[in-house]
């Protein structure tokens, strides 16, 4: 009787640990994203008002990453969600002309830039970031969240999920490495 308690308390132990490595290689390390890749920062071509947006769609940002705007004789602004529907650049949260400037995402939730140079935020010089939340639930392949939508010439009423599209399984809300660690325990508990 004793072995079979002593066996299950090493297994358990060994789990601990394991379990312990695997949320340590969850972390995630700050990233610095350039803004348009190859593209850079300016006027989108053949008035493609959605360049950016498609973009940021296409990366996920966390709390601690930064966006780096590489621009020539134009500037970058954060301003607020009506700044930006309305390419307001008259009171920008804060604003840079230096032709590389980095925005630190200090905090979750939506980061709206524009152009402060007359006319680029009409012709899609504009940027919605949305920085997910610590344990922020994937979005399904290839889903946009409705702040991430093309852009239209006016914010629409942001789009609640149906209770099918937000309703997941108990496993699939787990962590990863959690999820792991308790497949791992019930198979060497049974």
């Amino acid at each position: 009787m004793m072995m079979r308690s002593d066996s299950i308390m090493m297994k358990m132990i060994m789990m601990l640990c394991i379990w312990a490595v695997m949320a340590a290689a969850e972390v995630q390390v700050p990233r610095v994203f350039k803004v348009g890749d190859e593209f850079g920062w300016r006027v989108p071509l053949n008035n493609d008002t959605a360049v950016y947006n498609h973009w940021a769609s296409s990366n996920r940002f966390h709390i601690g990453d930064s966006l780096s705007f590489v621009y020539d004789k134009d500037s970058v602004m954060e301003v607020d969600k009506w700044g930006f529907y309305h390419c307001n650049a008259s009171d920008p949260i804060t604003a840079f002309d230096n032709g590389n400037s980095t925005m630190n995402l200090d905090r979750p939730g939506l980061f709206f830039f524009i152009s402060g140079s007359n006319g680029h935020c009409t012709n899609g010089q504009r940027l919605i970031v949305e920085v997910m939340h610590i344990h922020h639930e994937h979005q399904p392949d290839g889903s946009m969240p409705p702040s991430m939508s093309p852009l239209s010439a006016s914010p629409s009423a942001s789009a609640t999920p149906t209770p099918s599209a937000a309703s997941t399984s108990l496993l699939a809300s787990l962590s990863p490495p959690f999820a792991a660690f308790l497949l791992a325990l019930f198979c060497f508990l049974s």
